[in-house]
């Protein structure tokens, strides 16, 4: 036991024999964005983008050349100011090279999907187009969120999907789904209100599958004098289709769904199914994860089974001595050339506080992070823990935020953005304290409220260590510098991680970092077929 707590002081120390993240180049330092959302692209022809967008100034565009110089157009020719007043959705390449950025307009009685296509060589904006719109939508009966549509883009071939309600009356409303190709072109669109019983269809997540088709993951909600519940189904909308086909994938009623996702493995042509499923045992509620992998194209269900954290308990008993269950809840799914993959998972600790007799969201405590890797057929290969405990005021985070983020960064909040970690493959990236602060034991970690004493860390995964290495992303013990990690970029074939990091001179001013991420020793160099937009 020693020996292990051992290793695992020296995982934490920042690491002098490794390869180490380079830094390739910083930008000028601009302010740090208060509020809106943000995307970085790597584009194929070398140049990098950064899009800013707040509702009330528009949006905001730096282009900087393969030398990382900023790239200038003068006179503006394009009132980028004019697009307030919206939501940004998405913004990922297109086909031809081009940026292409996705907002909706509520600025009328229909609501409106732009596609704003944004020229890869000078930023200018190439063409404005309507990509859909809604019927006119009554507020007062339907609750929307922030955006009336939502995208999902398929990161291996560019295609993409477009989800959005469709009516007014409640009685008769419904959703709309809409397949476009890397190029733009519409594939298929086709609407959906109900079941013949009447039971609504809850949407949970979409896999887009190239130009082939669109699998939806829902539920068919039923209410019955015995309680409610809810059975899952998979929706398909072939190719060139207008018409949903439902499948029953014979898993368990539930009633206590707390969230859901599909992902298209195209390495073994299956999907992925994951389930966070919300169960009360001896008065005290958890979450289980449920994993489910479909075979293509006959949708037959290899296996279902609920994940049960046999690695990771025994990685904490080995490093830290206890046998404290891990509840960690899962945030998203990434698939290796191989067909293997890896499932993020992360505590979460949702603080909640009766005022005025209504229950408010005081905080979340983000804890610790667990990676665990499978093979082709779902077995557990290895698996490894992260100890951390940050807190993030007010807001209440949940099972999958990860994954709702692949198309869209969550806006800025309070500097809480810097809590958030991200995975590449092979490494796990966060701001944390140095190993002088920071303690052994998960359950006794600092409470991290300001990120102003942490540093940039990666840890590495790799090897049987229960707590993998850890190394200081900018390579600089002295100065702590911190990187805003959730709203990266990161390229697989160069090997090229694009971040934001704040400005050690001037912490409300940030830089555009590009950083050479090592060769890892067991993850396979062909990542390159990976699009530099998969990973985020």
């Amino acid at each position: 036991m020693k020996q292990t707590i051992l290793l695992c002081l020296l995982a934490l120390c920042a690491g002098t024999a490794r390869a180490q993240f380079t830094t390739i180049a910083e930008s000028p330092a601009f302010q740090e964005p208060g509020d809106g959302n943000a995307r970085i692209l790597q584009l194929t022809n070398g140049n990098t983008l950064f899009i800013h967008f707040t509702p009330k100034q528009g949006i905001q565009l730096q282009l900087f050349n393969p030398q990382h110089q900023r790239v200038d157009t003068l006179p503006p020719v394009t009132d980028w100011k004019s697009y307030k007043n919206a939501h940004l959705d998405a913004a990922f390449e297109s086909a031809g090279g081009d940026a292409a950025i996705f907002l909706s307009d509520r600025s009328r009685k229909h609501p409106l999907l732009r596609r704003l296509t944004i020229s890869a060589e000078t930023g200018l904006l190439r063409e404005d187009t309507v990509v859909a719109e809604q019927d006119k939508v009554d507020l007062r009966k339907k609750s929307l969120a922030s955006s009336d549509f939502l995208i999902i883009r398929d990161p291996h071939s560019g295609s993409y999907a477009v989800w959005m309600y469709f009516n007014t009356e409640e009685s008769d409303a419904g959703y709309q789904v809409a397949h476009f190709s890397a190029s733009h072109r519409e594939i298929s669109r086709a609407r959906f209100k109900s079941f013949g019983n009447g039971a609504p269809f809850r949407y949970w997540d979409m896999a887009v599958i190239g130009e082939e088709r669109l699998c939806i993951l829902g539920m068919e909600e039923n209410k019955g004098q015995l309680g409610d519940s809810a059975v899952m189904k998979l929706a398909t909308l072939d190719s060139g289709m207008e018409f949903f086909k439902f499948h029953d994938l014979r898993f368990p009623a539930e009633a206590a769904v707390t969230g859901a996702v599909v992902k298209h493995n195209p390495f073994t042509r299956q999907l992925l199914l994951l389930q966070a499923v919300k169960k009360t045992e001896k008065k005290s509620e958890r979450i289980i994860t449920r994993s489910s992998v479909v075979q293509l194209p006959k949708l037959d269900i290899a296996f279902a089974r609920d994940i049960h954290f046999r690695g990771v308990n025994q990685k904490q008993l080995e490093a830290f001595g206890y046998e404290t269950e891990y509840n960690g809840v899962p945030q998203n799914v990434f698939f290796r050339p191989d067909g293997t993959y890896s499932i993020v998972f992360e505590e979460l600790d949702n603080h909640v506080r009766m005022m005025n007799n209504t229950p408010t969201v005081v905080s979340t405590v983000l804890a610790n992070v667990a990676v665990v890797d499978y093979d082709r057929d779902g077995k557990e290969t290895n698996s490894w823990i992260i100890p951390r405990r940050h807190i993030d005021q007010g807001v209440i985070m949940k099972p999958f935020y990860l994954k709702a983020r692949e198309n869209v960064n969550a806006p800025f909040q309070w500097g809480d953005q810097y809590k958030l970690f991200t995975y590449i493959p092979g490494y796990i990236l966060i701001n944390d304290l140095d190993a002088r602060r920071k303690t052994q034991d998960p359950s006794r970690q600092p409470a991290i409220r300001d990120i102003r004493d942490c540093h940039g860390f990666y840890y590495t995964l790799d090897g049987k260590a229960p707590v993998p290495q850890r190394d200081f992303v900018f390579n600089e013990e002295t100065d702590r510098q911190v990187g805003l990690f959730a709203f990266s970029n990161y390229d697989a074939a160069k090997r090229m991680l694009v971040t934001l990091k704040r400005n050690p001179e001037n912490r409300k001013e940030v830089k555009l970092v590009w950083l050479q991420v090592p060769e890892h020793p067991s993850i396979p160099q062909d990542m390159a077929g990976t699009p530099a937009s998969n990973m985020k």
